[in-house]
């Protein structure tokens, strides 16, 4: 059914019409059924105040964490930001792990940032700072664009084209991942650069936001080519940084931003864990009994891995594109290898029966890589380079082992409690580990901050569309009058500004109905353009 709009229609038609995407969003999201059905009438203040922030405590004492957040940011940040970002931690020790790495650009997950840190505020009066712990295995080219910058207000308002994607790396590092690649450069800027003055010239690109682009571009990432950074991952940690000062205006949002790499962070705290035969992952991964079990229990889960995809990837020619798509989304066991050129290579726990344990991949040239799977063989990995941890393995090590909050999207949402159920399950049938489990079982998950948004900007007379740091910071930044606005939101409100996101993201594109984007921007126009800032 495709869903039909008349401006005629009053506000009870358009909530009916809007219920058609919502019902869509639902088959695919439980989790959003959930908040839409329990909170949807809430408003943002509302749903500020009775936020239930994960709070809780693993196996494993926090402070080990702490001080790899502040040996992480210390080089990057300076030493007072480092410092209140662990006094933070320490006081209220969650962070948002909804975001993608690099630099933020895509308007779902820089407003969720601003809810976030609108809770945050609300928690605790004296915090200064906003950890964002993000996930960098991800491609450049992935939804939300890391591989440079979005922008929605196009000069064409063509609600199907936006928004409109302005790259800095190359189409052949398109597929790289933000946590193996390079920094942006200065001849990468100044391409980009160039690029910019041409599409204001020819009409594509509006000079508003021309500007604000040639500007960013000029400043804020001309200054970190000039720091030489070595890493695109430690570069977007400045740039967020700077980025998100630019989104308010007198200083109505003081916090500091503060992006962290999730691997990076959890693989200095593996170097700590599998040294010591007591922790959880070290239990996990290396008890005979235990490991073989837990590879059992979450096979098939989402964000684990798939053994016979795993197996078969083994025996097959992965440079086939037909082998390569059946296989795809196999996961790894606790590890992704790296290979030639950067590229994550799923890896399989060999060897069990025979007690010689070993990792082993194989890449899409065919070449095989194996490593002896034990704590000094995957320590030394981990630091040379030739291992990243798994999603299971980062929100074991952070979430579960040592009760840090985690606060992600609608997927991590679902796939986290399976993880913490499968260790939970995989624990209970030994009683040396009751008491490890019954903390691990305790551990807060499930925590959804992501789907909605509360800043939109026009894209014509009659729809609008998200909003994007481009476009907030063309307008002089948020004031105070906008967060009051914002937070008279409701919930059900927010995830319709959302929509324009949310669909791309997890509706299949057979499942979307034709000329959707029109429609759901219609929809926010109507429903949304006296009660939502607009810039």
């Amino acid at each position: 059914m495709k869903p039909i709009f008349s401006h005629s229609k009053q506000d009870t038609s358009l909530q009916a019409l809007t219920n058609v995407y919502f019902d869509l969003v639902c088959k695919h999201s439980s989790i959003i059924k959930k908040v839409l059905a329990e909170q949807g009438d809430a408003t943002i203040a509302e749903y500020i105040a009775h936020y239930p922030l994960p709070l809780g405590n693993g196996c494993q004492k926090k402070d080990d964490f702490y001080e790899i957040v502040y040996d992480y940011l210390l080089p990057i940040h300076g030493e007072s930001i480092a410092r209140r970002t662990v006094m933070d931690l320490s006081m209220t020790p969650v962070a948002l792990t909804a975001n993608h790495h690099g630099v933020d650009f895509f308007a779902q997950s820089v407003q969720g940032t601003f809810l976030f840190s609108l809770i945050l505020s609300f928690m605790n009066p004296t915090q200064s700072t906003i950890p964002v712990i993000a996930c960098a295995n991800v491609p450049l080219n992935n939804l939300t664009f890391p591989r440079g910058m979005l922008l929605y207000h196009t000069a064409k308002n063509d609600c199907a084209g936006m928004p409109q994607k302005m790259p800095l790396f190359s189409d052949k590092l398109k597929t790289s991942y933000v946590s193996l690649v390079g920094p942006i450069d200065r001849d990468q800027v100044k391409r980009a650069i160039d690029r910019n003055g041409k599409l204001i010239t020819q009409g594509e690109l509006l000079p508003e936001y021309g500007n604000v682009l040639h500007d960013i571009l000029e400043t804020d990432y001309a200054q970190t080519v000039s720091q030489g950074w070595q890493s695109y991952s430690e570069q977007s940690v400045v740039l967020n940084h700077r980025l998100w000062k630019r989104m308010f205006s007198n200083s109505d949002m003081p916090l500091d931003l503060v992006y962290m790499d999730l691997e990076a962070i959890v693989s200095r705290l593996l170097i700590k864990d599998l040294a010591d035969a007591s922790s959880l992952i070290h239990r996990l991964m290396f008890d005979p009994d235990i490991a073989g079990d837990l590879i059992s229990n979450l096979d098939g889960a989402p964000a684990c891995w798939q053994g016979k995809k795993l197996d078969l990837r083994l025996m097959e020619d992965c440079s086939n594109n037909g082998v390569k798509k059946a296989l795809a989304n196999c996961g790894t066991h606790f590890f992704w290898g790296v290979g030639l050129k950067n590229k994550l290579i799923p890896m399989v726990l060999e060897g069990r029966s025979s007690g010689q344990l070993r990792l082993k991949g194989k890449d899409e040239h065919g070449k095989i890589y194996t490593l002896p799977f034990a704590p000094l063989s995957v320590i030394d990995a981990l630091k040379n380079g030739g291992l990243l941890p798994s999603l299971f393995t980062c929100y074991t090590s952070i979430s579960l082992a040592r009760g840090i909050g985690c606060i992600g999207g609608y997927y991590q949402s679902e796939y986290l409690p399976r993880m913490q159920q499968g260790i939970i399950n995989v624990l209970a049938k030994h009683s040396s580990m009751k008491e490890i489990c019954s903390q691990t079982e305790k551990v807060p998950t499930g925590c959804y901050l992501s789907g909605m948004q509360a800043v939109m900007t026009k894209a014509g007379e009659d729809y609008l569309i998200p909003a994007g740091p481009i476009e907030i910071i063309a307008r002089g930044g948020l004031n105070k009058e906008d967060i009051s606005k914002i937070k008279q939101l409701t919930i059900k409100e927010a995830h319709l500004a959302s929509l324009f996101e949310t669909i791309p993201d997890i509706v299949p594109f057979p499942e979307r109905y034709s000329k959707w984007s029109r429609d759901v921007s219609m929809f926010c126009h109507a429903l949304l353009r006296d009660k939502i800032p607009l810039v």
